[in-house]
C-alpha cells in the first residue's frame, strides 16, 4: 500500500502589551515575554493566502508576507476573507524567520502607531493578499500610553495518510 503525503498549516497569534517607551529591540531582549502577554490564540488561514503560498512555491511571484494589519471588526474569521472587516492600519513586520517547519512574523507597534480599539488582526503581503486572520479574545485598546507586538507563528506539518 502506498502512503499518501499530505500537509497541514496551523497558525497562532500572540499580542504583547508593552510600555510606551519600548522599542522592538527592547522586546527582543526581554527574558520573560509572557509577563507582557495580553492575548493568544489560533488564527485561520484563508483561501487567498493558501493560493499565494502555491504561487510562491511554483515561482509565479515573490510577494512574501511582510505586513501585519490590525482592525476593529468583530465578524468571525472565514476562509473566504480577503481583508480585515475594519482596518485601523498596517505596519511592516520587523522580524521574519524560520525554525524547522515554523515561520515567525513579529510586528512592533510604537506608542503612536495604529491607535484605536483592536479586535482583529491579519497577515498580508505587499499586494494586500491576506494569509490569515484572527479575532482577538477581547478588544485591546492601543494608545499613546502603550506599545505592542503582534507575533505570528505559522507551522507546516507533513502527515502520512
Amino acid at each position: 500500500m502506498l502512503a499518501k503525503s499530505q500537509f497541514s498549516i496551523k497558525g497562532n497569534v500572540s499580542l504583547y502589551e508593552l510600555p510606551p517607551d519600548f522599542t522592538y529591540d527592547d522586546f527582543e531582549k526581554l527574558e520573560n515575554k509572557e509577563k507582557y502577554l495580553k492575548d493568544r490564540g489560533d488564527n485561520l488561514a484563508v483561501d487567498t493566502g493558501l493560493q499565494q503560498i502555491l504561487l510562491l512555491m511554483i515561482g509565479s511571484n515573490t510577494n512574501s508576507f511582510t505586513l501585519c494589519d490590525v482592525g476593529s471588526g468583530s465578524t468571525a474569521a472565514a476562509v473566504t476573507d480577503t481583508a480585515l472587516e475594519t482596518s485601523i492600519g498596517t505596519n511592516t513586520i520587523n522580524a521574519r524567520y524560520r525554525i524547522g517547519n515554523t515561520g515567525y512574523f513579529n510586528t512592533f507597534f510604537g506608542k503612536n502607531d495604529e491607535n484605536g480599539t483592536w479586535a482583529e488582526t491579519g497577515l498580508f503581503n505587499a499586494s494586500s493578499v491576506m494569509l490569515c486572520r484572527r479575532l482577538l479574545s477581547s478588544p485591546f485598546v492601543k494608545s499613546t500610553s502603550n506599545s505592542a507586538v503582534v507575533a505570528w507563528t505559522i507551522t507546516l506539518t507533513a502527515t502520512a495518510d
